[in-house]
């Protein structure tokens, strides 16, 4: 027998088997998950922080942006005075590290932290602050609401800067979150024209914030790397990238397989499944926004909407006839609440909460034969017996549109327009583009505005302060924010005195008789409040830090999360998050014990050869 054959017949499998194990311990050793480390490594080796979501942003110019925008605005540039975690002004998350207000409300100072540098180097003084401010009021742009009443901003010093006013501005504080300040040495040479229409804002984007914008691809990503200059607390991640979505699924599925960090407007399907995910952490939470029907009320001739809904009994009936519990659980999956006024309940400051929820004899509930008699007490009858109310001899017939971006809009439309046809009204339901939406509730004949359509839903995302939300609605908004056309002299008048009330309370009783004023006319009708669900890697990062209501990121106004987090030490020494010698290492260890116990097993098959 020879020797030969039987050493070969052991020794291929045996050495096919350490190479087996060989390759196996360098696949578990450098394999795609490793690449997905917890500090999701770049290339470079630098620590990278990705995010997903479904809505990017259009253009970064801070007069022509919007939407995801102001989360790369949030970070690439500072305001004068931040807001915590707590939701309230802060003075350690603005250049504002103190401030004070004259006797009368009128002048405010703000007193700067010294050595802020902008990104390219150049100082960062109070005279860019008073710049950005007279820049915005000056020229009307965009965001100059948020510096009504404002008349102008002087620098005293290089860290001290008086903003003068022509009444009290009790909301001074909580709107800077909108007012980016710029540089000056940049943007003096750029045409206001250009600014409030058509310039880009290119990266790089020079700014003084934790991060810098450095590249931009729209409906791919943005790209930002640390800024390390920065005056602030130093982020431990070295870059962060924004990933552009069009399928939510899909970056659901990469925020599992840890392909991306964060997921922001995740249906409400996807997100149950990351619920029970141990290595994820779901948020749902509010950010001042609420859902509601936007009802035409428009007292004019030029108006387009069906004249009925210009009273406010037929509004009222309207809403008696909807139930919103249900609009929030079929909608919404269950993650929103019932509506009523325009303040969500959840997420506010304890000291400045204006959740208004009405008195249980005031409250609006859902009760289909109440609606009828309400309508039947308007004078809004059924003359002709064939199950359709009349308004001067003709049939009533709304038009009930609902967005084709959303699919929890469409849902309750279907509902509702069953309800209101059970109480005899004809309704038309229509699915529409949100473009087309807005170009009917926005439409002119000519030059004179005349809105086009009945009912629509519609959401609202609020503002930080409650007082500038309230403000969108007052007469002289209509044509603008105020897209129901509704107009109240009281409300007008009380908004006037909370912009004035310097007392917190003060401000906050006055936002709340406000409500009471919309609830009982319902000009819009308000459904619900739909949480915002948001996902984070929690197995590979530590130190998300949440907003009040819960937010850790993609809220436009906390950026602590972004300094906080970091990539978790235990889960970096893991084989997923082996640096390349690491890696080496371990595979030579587990090539050495594959040799030896090769050369064992081939002795071993040798020695029963000879004997055979």
């Amino acid at each position: 027998m020879s020797t030969g054959r039987s050493i070969a017949v052991y020794r291929r499998p045996v050495i096919a088997a350490a190479t087996c194990l060989l390759l196996l311990a360098l696949a578990s050793a450098w394999s795609p998950g490793a690449a997905r480390s917890s500090a999701s490594p770049s290339p470079s080796g630098k620590v990278t922080l990705r995010l997903g979501w479904n809505e990017g942003p259009l253009n970064l110019n801070p007069f022509i942006g919007y939407s995801a925008s102001y989360e790369i605005w949030l970070l690439n540039y500072d305001v004068l005075v931040g807001i915590g975690s707590d939701g309230l002004p802060s003075k350690e998350t603005g250049l504002a590290q103190s401030w004070e207000t004259s006797a009368d409300g009128k002048t405010w100072t703000f007193h700067l932290y010294p050595g802020v540098e902008w990104q390219d180097g150049e100082p960062l003084t109070a005279g860019d602050v008073a710049f950005t401010f007279n820049y915005i009021i000056k020229n009307e742009m965009s965001n100059a609401v948020y510096l009504r009443g404002v008349k102008e901003a002087v620098a005293v010093d290089d860290t001290t800067l008086k903003v003068i006013c022509s009444r009290p501005k009790a909301n001074m504080l909580l709107t800077q979150v909108y007012i980016y300040v710029l540089p000056e040495h940049l943007w003096s040479k750029i045409d206001p024209k250009a600014a409030a229409n058509t310039f880009r804002n290119s990266p790089p984007i020079v700014g003084s914030g934790p991060f810098q914008t450095v590249e931009f691809k729209k409906d791919q990503y943005v790209k930002m790397v640390r800024n390390p200059s920065y005056w602030g607390p130093k982020p431990a991640v070295d870059e962060i990238i924004f990933q552009y979505y069009t399928n939510s699924d899909t970056m659901v599925q990469d925020l599992k397989s840890g392909a991306i960090d964060g997921a922001q407007v995740i249906p409400p399907a996807q997100f149950k499944s990351l619920e029970s995910d141990p290595a994820i952490k779901a948020i749902p939470y509010p950010l001042y926004n609420w859902e509601y029907i936007d009802v035409n009320c428009y007292d004019s001739p030029d108006s387009l909407g069906n004249p009925v809904l210009k009273d406010k009994r037929f509004r009222v009936a309207l809403a008696w006839a909807i139930n919103r519990q249900k609009c929030a659980d079929l909608g919404w999956g269950g993650e929103a609440d019932p509506g009523y006024g325009i303040y969500p309940k959840q997420g506010w400051p304890a000291s400045f909460d204006p959740y208004y929820q009405p008195a249980p004899e005031d409250t609006i509930g859902f009760d289909l034969q109440k609606a009828g008699q309400l309508m039947d007490a308007a004078g809004y009858l059924d003359t002709n017996s064939d199950g359709v109310r009349d308004y001067k001899g003709k049939p009533i017939k709304l038009r009930l549109w609902t967005r084709d971006i959303s699919p929890e809009s469409q849902i309750q439309g279907k509902l509702i327009a069953g309800w209101l046809r059970q109480i005899g009204l004809q309704i038309e339901l229509t699915v529409v583009d949100e473009g087309a939406l807005g170009d009917s509730i926005w439409n002119y004949k000519g030059n004179t505005y005349a809105p086009d359509y009945d009912l629509a839903l519609w959401d609202f995302m609020g503002y930080i302060d409650p007082g500038d939300s309230a403000a969108c609605f007052t007469t002289d908004q209509i044509e603008n924010y105020n897209e129901m056309n509704w107009s109240n002299a009281e409300y007008d008048r009380l908004n006037t005195q909370q912009y004035e009330a310097m007392d917190p309370a003060k401000r906050i009783e006055i936002l709340k008789q406000m409500q009471a004023i919309m609830y009982a006319e319902q000009p819009m009708i308000v459904l619900d409040y739909p949480a915002i669900l948001q996902a984070v890697n929690t197995a590979n990062w530590d130190g998300w830090a949440p907003y009040v209501g819960g937010s850790v990121w993609d809220n436009m106004i906390s950026r602590k999360s972004y300094i906080d987090v970091k990539p978790k030490v235990a889960a970096a020494a893991t084989d997923q998050g082996s640096s390349p010698a690491t890696v080496w290492i371990v595979a030579a260890v587990v090539a050495a014990i594959v040799v030896g116990i090769a050369v064992w097993l081939i002795r071993r098959g040798r020695g029963r050869a000879l004997e055979e």
